[in-house]
């Protein structure tokens, strides 16, 4: 890529990590034991097995707050995508980023996150596929392609894999391969025309040694929210028509169309040394995001007289008036003609990455995972949703970033000590350009082509310690020290001549850099007590660190600034039990954290610009909550699941740059943080003789209100709401055959995911798909 020379190609990567680790293996001739898979260790049938601490453990014997779910969970949930699984964690809060931020996933634990997709933001939760972290929020919306396991790690992750995460990490685990010879294919139908294909199959290519594991989705459906011609419907409105069609329908938001594919090769060379290699692609064409004109207070780029609360339309409706077109306009460079932004949201992902596993010695590993990922894609955005050019954008993106991580595990004097040294390296080239347009032809206009360039790298070192005290006792602790190195270089073009910087306010911005760097030590202490084989508590203390930035988003100089890292202290009890011999299994946790120096948005105008997205280190505040998590399983077939959480949030100080927000106050509560979680599910699996078994599945969740904005603005609180899922299905006796039918949504209630307050007064928000059903085939083999 232009200006990127000394990026190493894909392929000279994926060589030069191979040809580091076979020399580590020539060069090392003492036998070993290798960092035993999840799918390797000891554990009862059912049970979960996780890699949280660099080492395999059961859920029940590790002491951090986790919610993990296998293969089947996901299956009998009928989860699709990592938008789904926030409903059944505690305190977990994951929305689609609407049509400003593009195909991206805002995820939120315990209150912490990130909501803007701009590359210039660390994500505060960190996202990962077989422990190889994705270093954007844009293309983060996962499908729940061939998983082993899903598991969400609640807390700072400061001083375990990967990249630094301030909020905690959700990490999908993948199927291996394992030469079984076994697949399936399911295809399914459904509401909105739905059509969705997946299937799987593994294969031996060499007995014991080679084996192959190949895995696709195709998922389609039609928008579920009509795009109205306000024109077409009010002929003597005096609104331009834009379309002739019957009905006065445009088209549609929040339709589908993505596919994606994953191939796994596993060579296990010798009892000594596995390694493994998966290339991914994925293609996304979907419709923008589904979004409601909730509030508009602005009239600029429209007609005098005009009054924009007619274009709101009604509550609880699947409508807006969006049309994506920018109407021709005057200014004093000349009259400029329309123009059309085409309403979808395209991702296009390719990914290879690699780990080996090496056996050393008695007790000693070495783990290497290489990755290399690249994103690009496209999605357009009419955010006043009304035939108007108030405010509208298209944008394009483009990342590309390159991991490697390395583990060196022990377990030395008796097994009682396990511990990892290591390191992470991140680098990473994004760009990010497009066209905006802010109310072109009135005073207030400032439109231009973005091309900007932000580059950044992160390298950590850690080390982790766990040693058995007593049978009973085990004392654990970790540190990480993290560089990191972040340049945002800003192109504000002329749209009509991108020879030129724009002739708008936006143009004195053309060809300015901000940096961001920093270096930051993390540390955890954890005591854990083991008082029974059914019953372990444990406390922790542990720290947690997110990168600062530079402003993606200024439309005036004085908004070309950076912001400072985000930092925590946090701390932690907990319980885990599993009593009446594992019939009732409950988890409980709760937490302190005091959270310095958060980035809130301040949207209040400046002295020229009326519009200002810019990120400011606001304050600090207190948070603590409490989470529970039950599984009950009273008799054979029968499985009940509960979850619960409450979280609290105190800013207790503001400082000069928070002052500046309008509307901030120590009682507000933090952006998408709801302050309670309850969610519950029963299935029942009736045995039908040598026909088989039906299991009827039911799932309730509760979240209560939150606010997109630390500034609390009603207008953009999203209510809370009780959401209702049901699933059943028949497996034949020889489990070949399965037949489901599912319903999502079921009472068909109209609630919101979303509500976002953009500048000049603008609100949107983003309505969640209304009732679902889907009837699904699978046949295994």
């Amino acid at each position: 890529m232009p200006g990127n020379r000394h990026f190493p190609s894909p392929r000279a990567r994926i060589l030069a990590c191979s040809s580091l680790a076979m020399l580590a293996a020539a060069g090392w001739s003492a036998p070993a034991l290798a960092e035993q898979d999840a799918s390797a260790a000891p554990a009862s049938p059912g049970e979960i097995v996780v890699t949280a601490q660099f080492r395999s453990q059961r859920l029940q014997d590790t002491p951090l707050a986790i919610t993990a779910m296998d293969s089947s969970a996901i299956q009998q949930r009928n989860l699709g995508s990592v938008l789904d699984v926030a409903g059944f964690a505690p305190n977990v809060n994951i929305r689609p980023g609407g049509s400003a931020f593009g195909p991206a996933a805002q995820v939120y634990i315990r209150g912490i996150g990130q909501y803007d997709s701009s590359f210039a933001f660390e994500p505060g939760v960190g996202m990962y596929v077989d422990d190889v972290f994705h270093g954007t929020m844009l293309g983060s919306i996962f499908d729940l392609l061939d998983l082993d396991r899903v598991e969400i790690l609640r807390g700072p992750q400061g001083t375990l894999a990967g990249k630094n995460s301030i909020g905690g990490a959700v990490k999908l685990y993948s199927a291996k391969p394992t030469g079984s010879g076994h697949g399936y294919i399911e295809a399914g139908y459904g509401a909105f025309n739905r059509i969705e294909l997946k299937g799987s199959a593994d294969f031996a290519l060499v007995p014991d040694q080679l084996f192959l594991r190949v895995s696709g989705v195709s998922k389609m459906n039609d928008g579920y929210l009509t795009r109205l011609d306000y024109g077409c419907l009010n002929p003597t409105s005096g609104v331009p028509a834009a379309t002739t069609n019957a009905g006065c329908k445009l088209g549609t938001e929040g339709g589908k169309n993505m596919q994606a594919g994953r191939v796994a090769l596993r060579w296990v060379a010798s009892d000594r040394l596995e390694a493994n290699l998966v290339a991914m692609a994925t293609e996304d064409h979907s419709e923008i995001g589904a979004s409601k004109l909730l509030s508009l207070t602005t009239s600029l780029s429209m007609p005098t007289g005009t009054n924009p609360a007619q274009f709101i339309t009604a509550p609880n409706s699947y409508t807006n008036y969006a049309t994506y077109l920018n109407l021709p306009f005057t200014d004093a460079k000349g009259s400029h003609g329309a123009s059309y932004i085409d309403p979808v949201s395209k991702v296009s992902g390719r990914e290879i990455y690699g780990t080996i596993d090496y056996k050393l010695g008695d007790g000693l590993s070495l783990k290497l995972i290489s990755a290399y990922q690249r994103y690009k894609g496209s999605y357009g955005s009419d955010l006043d949703l009304t035939p108007y050019s108030t405010n509208s954008a298209n944008y394009i993106y483009n990342h590309e970033q390159f991991t490697q991580e390395i583990r060196l595990n022990g377990s030395s004097l008796d097994n009682r000590l396990d511990w990892t040294v290591g390191g992470f390296y991140y680098k990473a080239t994004s760009r990010f350009g497009g066209v905006t347009f802010i109310a072109p032809g009135t005073v207030a206009q400032n439109f231009y082509v973005t091309q900007d360039r932000i580059p950044a790298r992160s390298i950590s070192g850690f080390a982790h310690a766990s040693y058995k005290l007593t049978d009973a006792l085990t004392l654990t602790g970790g540190i990480r020290y993290t560089d990191d190195r972040k340049t945002y270089t800003y192109g504000r073009l002329n749209p009509y001549d991108v020879s030129q910087p724009a002739y708008t306010v936006a143009g004195a911005i053309n060809g300015v850099t901000g940096q961001f760097a920093a270096t930051r030590w993390d540390y955890r202490a954890n005591a854990e007590y083991r008082w029974s084989k059914a019953v372990m508590t444990y406390a922790q203390f542990s720290t947690g660190y997110k990168g600062g930035g530079v402003n993606p988003r200024p439309f005036a100089p004085e908004q070309a600034v950076s912001f400072k890292p985000e930092t925590l202290d946090a701390w932690e009890i907990g319980a885990k039990t599993d009593l009446f011999d594992r019939a009732l299994r409950i988890n409980l946790s709760a937490f302190f954290n005091k959270y310095h120096d958060i980035v809130f948005t301040n949207v209040s105008p400046t002295a020229n610009s009326v519009t200002n997205a810019t990120p400011v280190n606001a304050g600090n505040a207190d948070m603590k909550g409490l989470e529970v998590e039950v599984t009950a399983r009273p008799v054979a077939g029968l499985t009940i699941d509960a979850s619960a959480s409450w979280l609290d949030f105190k800013l207790t100080r503001i400082g000069a740059a928070g002052a500046t927000i309008v509307g901030i106050t120590t009682n507000n509560r933090a952006p998408y943080a709801p302050e309670w979680k309850l969610g519950g599910g029963i299935q029942y699996a009736f045995a039908l003789g040598k026909a088989g078994t039906v299991t009827p599945r039911f799932d309730v969740n509760y979240q209560s209100s939150f606010f997109s904005n630390i500034d609390n603005n009603p207008l953009a609180k999203v209510d809370g709401y009780v959401l209702a899922n049901a699933r059943i299905a028949f497996e034949d006796a020889s489990r070949d055959w399965q037949l489901s039918f599912s319903m999502t949504n079921m009472f068909d209630k109209f609630y919101y995911l979303n509500k976002i307050r953009y500048p000049i007064g603008i609100v949107v928000g983003q309505p969640a798909m209304p009732r679902e059903w889907k009837i699904s085939l699978r046949r295994s083999f």
